[in-house]
């Protein structure tokens, strides 16, 4: 894609001779939604990490915004212009929402007040207003991750890893989820890379579909088309998929 915010090239990454990753490419639009889909164990998240800074590529390279970022550590990745939210949701569990959000927004922030502002106007944008000066630990799942996505938000990201944030939420809850992320990109503009295995979420945000397979990128395309893919049917979607 000419306009690709992200631009991952052949990347791969193996663990004590186990290739997790294997040269897979795929690329992000600017003000896209992309989904990144597969059995477990596939390497999603795996290509997260690379993404986010956690693990260097082994061979291949990421390009954000124009610049190489292969090989930055997470907090470079970060005030690149990067926030992710993580599979297990783990809060500052003594620290209120609001104080966990200002963790997140003190990053672009100039001062603690200013931080926690734009944590104030995170939480009311996902519904958590009123249970800020709640401890973490009072919240229910589908509040702790909405929570996970407010921390991510608050640092002001041009792009926004989502890893299965929806996992194990309700249908309707997942639709709430749905439409706060639709929001996030129509409006603010912000560029979406979402793990998922709620295909009920993917098919309704995604303009793009990647579907990783033992490490190998197997098919990518709009999701009508890759829903309809026989290798896609065969290893993933005929078994796994929550439609």
């Amino acid at each position: 894609m000419s306009d690709a915010l992200l631009a991952v090239d052949g990347i791969s990454k193996s663990f004590r001779g186990l290739r997790a990753v294997a040269r897979a490419s795929l690329d992000v639009p600017r003000g896209g939604i992309v989904s990144l889909i597969g059995p477990n164990g596939a390497g999603k998240t795996t290509c997260f990490n690379m993404v986010a800074g956690v693990f260097r590529p082994d061979e291949g390279s990421i390009t954000f915004d124009g610049r190489r970022i292969d090989g930055m550590r997470p907090d470079q990745i970060c005030h690149a212009g990067i926030g992710r939210t993580f599979q297990i949701v783990k809060p500052f569990r003594e620290l209120t929402a609001l104080e966990n959000v200002v963790v997140g927004a003190l990053r672009a922030e100039p001062s603690v007040r200013a931080a926690q502002r734009k944590a104030e106007a995170v939480l009311d944008q996902l519904g958590m207003l009123e249970r800020r000066h709640h401890p973490a630990t009072q919240l229910t799942l589908p509040e702790r991750k909405r929570l996970e996505v407010a921390r991510a938000l608050a640092t002001e990201p041009k792009l926004l890893l989502l890893d299965e944030v929806m996992a194990g939420l309700r249908p309707t809850e997942t639709d709430q989820m749905v439409a706060v992320f639709r929001e996030l990109n129509q409006r603010r503009g912000i560029t979406i890379l979402l793990i998922e295995h709620v295909m009920r979420a993917v098919m309704a945000l995604s303009q793009q579909v990647v579907v990783l397979h033992y490490g190998q990128v197997i098919a990518s395309g709009a999701p009508e088309q890759v829903v309809r893919d026989p290798a896609v049917l065969e290893c993933y979607l005929g078994e796994e998929a929550d439609l």
